[in-house]
């Protein structure tokens, strides 16, 4: 009832203008937990996983694991070389011939990374 534009309530008793909702940016191959809330204009880095009923309030950089209210690091998911190895590879841009092709070492990302080069 204080805010311009339309909306459920009829009666107004100001016409202040309403803040731009901030986008939330949720990056490649990120898990989210179940009842995890994410704070508007917060950007979810690649790969990062955020654990269940945790409240998002800051970045999450890439392939971190955050969890907790408020949510904190608890742990990088590979070393900082894997990390610029991954985000440089692109790999969710990859067809879907690549990824068959290097699925087999899905579980190995040195591996994974090593094979994209070839």
């Amino acid at each position: 009832m204080f805010y311009k534009g339309k909306d459920s309530v009829k009666a107004k008793f100001a016409t202040h203008t309403r803040e731009p909702v901030k986008k939330i940016i949720i990056g490649h191959d990120v898990w989210i937990g179940q009842y995890a809330l994410i704070k508007q204009g917060i950007t979810v880095g690649t790969g990062a996983v955020i654990g269940m009923g945790s409240v998002v309030t800051k970045d999450v950089k890439p392939y971190t694991l955050v969890a907790g209210s408020p949510a904190k690091i608890i742990k990088k998911r590979f070393d900082d070389k894997t990390i610029l190895g991954l985000l440089k590879s692109e790999w969710w841009n990859f067809s879907e011939k690549q990824l068959h092709k290097l699925g087999e070492f899905f579980n190995s990302p040195g591996a994974f990374l090593e094979n994209i080069r070839k």
